[in-house]
């Protein structure tokens, strides 16, 4: 995801310094007003993609597994520590997924600001 978010930056910066400058020469209409509105947005909806979540879960602390498996007043048998683990692995996939969709909701709104910045962009120019 951060590395869309880094190609999205980078296409809303290319796509407004190119038309904005062509729109803004001949000073500030609605159009404009919708474009920098839809800028901004952009920037917002990147700043929640690449801010950090510390909420992913997919490690294993091994003091932990050692205390739960191994250490404890009865140790667990391989069979019994591997079906724990892997019901373990398929609880944290499910957690990252509810984080992974929001950022990919977020990513699609980004790109429709995006098109929908440039159309503004280019409605400006031509003076519609």
């Amino acid at each position: 995801m951060s590395t869309r978010a880094g190609s999205l930056v980078f296409a809303t910066a290319f796509a407004n310094s190119l038309l904005g400058g062509a729109a803004l020469s001949n000073g500030l209409g609605l159009w404009d007003w919708t474009a920098v509105a839809l800028l901004f947005g952009i920037g917002g909806l990147i700043v929640f993609m690449l801010w950090p979540y510390h909420q992913y879960t997919f490690r294993f602390d091994p003091e932990e597994l050692l205390d739960q498996y191994v250490d404890g007043d009865r140790p667990t048998t391989m069979s019994a520590m591997r079906r724990a683990l892997a019901l373990r692995i398929k609880a944290d996939m499910a957690g990252n997924w509810r984080i992974i969709q929001r950022l990919q909701v977020a990513l699609q709104i980004a790109l429709l600001f995006l098109l929908l910045d440039i159309l503004a962009w280019l409605l400006a120019i031509a003076g519609i």
